[in-house]
């Protein structure tokens, strides 16, 4: 029972603390399933791709790599200024979501393809000129998974409730652009944003109950470049 009650407490402050990150990332959820389900993920992915601009394709070709691999990994290093625990944390995590997507997109999912290939031609999409979007492995999004495991750790790091939902703001953009670029379509998306929110939870949540002071230290060196110099 007490056990039971600490779970339900630490989920409730996090959710409590976190609440302008985790209110809208329910009702982005709630609305991603409600469309799937009237439309289908076909026809929803072609209203999001056939409404473009000149501006948009110029934002979203470069908005859509802050899901990279890389900035999990800039991340993790940054981490370790705040807590070796941070930093293994979310290394465990981008670790975690790695295998994840990558078993279901070429494991258990090969045989679903990305737009371009779903499609057959390249005429019914909207395709940014320079960019050639991929084609096979569609299930789930990497980058909406990592985008929102990013956003939700830095989150749960901060006090600042109008950057918790910055975060979330720039995560749920990752995510379209992924559909706009013609990358992937909306159920990947809301599956990629799901495994990276419910994997860094659990993750969190577990790196909570070690107990150990070394976990709790930190890298202390400043790089000299961050040293405020004395002036004569």
């Amino acid at each position: 029972m007490g056990q039971n009650y600490r779970k339900t407490s630490f989920i409730g402050q996090v959710f409590g603390a976190n609440r302008h990150f985790f209110v809208p990332f329910l009702l982005f959820t709630a609305l991603f399933f409600t469309l799937l389900g009237i439309y289908g993920n076909a026809k929803f992915f072609l209203f999001v791709n056939r409404h473009y601009s000149n501006f948009a394709d110029f934002f979203f070709v470069y908005l859509t790599n802050l899901g990279d691999g890389i900035i999990a990994a800039l991340l993790i290093i940054l981490l370790l200024w705040i807590s070796f625990r941070d930093a293994l944390t979310f290394l465990i995590i981008t670790l975690l979501i790695t295998i994840i997507v990558n078993l279901l997109k070429d494991h258990i999912f090969p045989e679903l393809n990305r737009p371009v290939a779903y499609f057959g031609s390249s005429e019914i999409l909207h395709l940014i000129p320079g960019y050639t979007p991929p084609e096979l492995s569609t299930f789930p999004s990497g980058h909406t998974a990592t985008a929102f495991s990013v956003g939700l750790y830095i989150s749960m790091l901060i006090k600042n409730r109008y950057l918790k939902l910055l975060l979330f703001v720039m995560a749920f953009w990752v995510g379209y652009s992924r559909m706009y670029i013609s990358a992937h379509f909306p159920a990947d998306v809301v599956a990629g944003a799901l495994i990276g929110v419910f994997t860094t939870l659990i993750c969190y949540y577990l790196s909570s109950l070690v107990k150990s002071s070394w976990v709790d230290q930190r890298i202390k060196y400043i790089p000299r470049i961050f040293v405020k110099q004395q002036t004569l």
